[in-house]
């Protein structure tokens, strides 16, 4: 079984989104010091190790994660199965049987057009999966790959 890798555009929008995250979260630090609030020397040490520690880890999460993220995250679509592995520490594999498949819908926020790039999401009654980071004629593709063969399979079961 031949995996696919993800168009490499999917590190810089992996840090575009990192980047909003760390800005939100230095916003919310920025009116939480605004604000501040009269507490004990232990209680502000502690908070000051917790938003340091956080920092950090939006921090990593803008310079080394992506690309972590993008050598795991790898799909396969064929006739019987869509196979999807992704994951930072946690890797998670996720095999949807076509016949399982009720719906495809082919989605791209603001990031992604700019990149021109979209995203893959196959719903089932279980739940849904979704190949991100997808070249837009890669998605495409896929969805009416999945759209013939969905068809197919009902017009053998009738």
């Amino acid at each position: 079984m031949k995996y696919c890798s993800l168009d490499k555009k999917a590190i810089t929008i992996m840090r575009i989104n990192a980047i909003i995250g760390l800005f939100v979260f230095g916003l919310i630090y920025f009116l939480f010091r605004l604000f501040e609030i009269d507490m004990s020397k232990e209680v502000a040490i502690a908070v000051n190790l917790f938003i340091g520690g956080m920092f950090l880890l939006l921090l990593l999460n803008v310079i080394l994660f992506p690309n972590i993220r993008y050598q795991r995250y790898k799909y396969n679509v064929n006739d019987e199965i869509i196979d999807v592995k992704k994951g930072l520490i946690v890797i998670t594999r996720s095999i949807v049987p076509i016949e399982r498949v009720q719906k495809i819908e082919l989605t791209m926020g603001p990031i992604d057009r700019h990149y021109g790039l979209s995203t893959v999401v196959i719903y089932t009654a279980a739940g849904t999966v979704s190949i991100k980071f997808l070249k837009n004629e890669v998605a495409q593709k896929i969805t009416d790959y999945l759209n013939k063969i969905i068809k197919e399979k009902a017009n053998v079961n009738e």
